[in-house]
């Protein structure tokens, strides 16, 4: 019985693993198709502006600018590898800011 649960919980630890791995390369593919489209887009517009002033006041300067694609990134691992929701200080750790 105990080799059997044994086996399952192996299982269920490697297919996290795997989906893991599948959700950072997913979202590495969706930050490397923004930054393509940086140069036509620019790295900034008003909604990332205003969110980088919020997270500055926020961590009274211990904050790092944000572009929109590392916005775009951040949002893509927050949602798919910890169900999370987007505030300054997820996303500076997801980013390693």
């Amino acid at each position: 019985m105990w080799k059997i649960f044994l086996l399952l919980v192996l299982c269920f630890l490697l297919l996290s693993h795997i989906e893991a791995q599948w959700s950072r390369e997913y979202c590495e593919n969706i930050y490397n198709d923004c930054q393509r489209f940086t140069p036509r887009i620019g790295r900034f517009d008003e909604t990332i502006d205003s969110f980088n002033r919020h997270c500055r006041r926020e961590r009274r300067g211990r904050w790092n600018s944000v572009s929109r694609c590392e916005m775009e990134k951040a949002t893509c691992l927050l949602i798919l590898r910890r169900c999370d929701d987007m505030s300054c200080n997820n996303i500076a750790d997801v980013l390693e800011l």
